[in-house]
């Protein structure tokens, strides 16, 4: 396990609690640094740029689903029980970053933009396993996994989108709970 730079971990707080709120573009390394209490130098020791921060913030958000995850199959063993407890944690732990920092990413910085979607991407694949162990406990209709998954990833691609979800006039949280719920129970009566 890599050690964790305590001053480093301080400065993505901070940035975090501004860049969750206000937005990659609007927050500031004065404003970081003024948080903080500390120069712009000292953070400059720990990050060369906004982008390494951003860059930061988007590991850090990919080592916490990482660690939940691992945490949920080793005390879970239901399928559905594993993917509702992760969808709502993503939904929990991603829902306050889509409004401002995400959204900023996916316009100013699009490559780190895409390593969070191929990030996603994968942990939703990573469904594919749980469907397909749900089935062969009988716990859910045999269909085809892969084709599930996808479906369940399309229309979550589908549903990030800032605009669609300002269209709709809906949260991220709001849409991926109808997502599930779709996706788990069909739209039949």
């Amino acid at each position: 396990m890599k050690k964790i730079d305590p001053v480093a971990d301080k400065i993505l707080t901070a940035a975090q609690n501004r860049m969750v709120r206000f937005g990659y573009r609007k927050v500031t390394m004065d404003e970081i640094a003024t948080d903080l209490r500390m120069s712009k130098n000292t953070i400059y020791l720990h990050f060369s740029s906004k982008i390494d921060i951003a860059k930061g913030l988007v590991a850090r958000i990919k080592n916490k689903i990482n660690d939940y995850q691992l945490k949920i199959e080793k005390t879970e063993k239901e399928p559905l029980k594993i993917i509702s407890l992760n969808v709502l944690f993503l939904q929990q732990e991603l829902a306050p970053w889509f409004e401002h920092f995400l959204k900023d990413i996916q316009l100013e910085l699009p490559e780190l933009w895409q390593e969070f979607v191929d990030f996603r991407s994968e942990k939703v694949m990573d469904l594919e396993k749980l469907v397909s162990a749900g089935i062969k406990k009988g716990k859910f209709r045999s269909i085809n996994p892969a084709l599930a998954v996808r479906a369940y990833l399309g229309a979550v691609n589908n549903i990030i989108d800032p605009e669609i979800l300002q269209q709709e006039g809906v949260s991220f949280q709001q849409a991926l709970e109808t997502v599930m719920d779709i996706w788990s129970k069909g739209i039949v009566k």
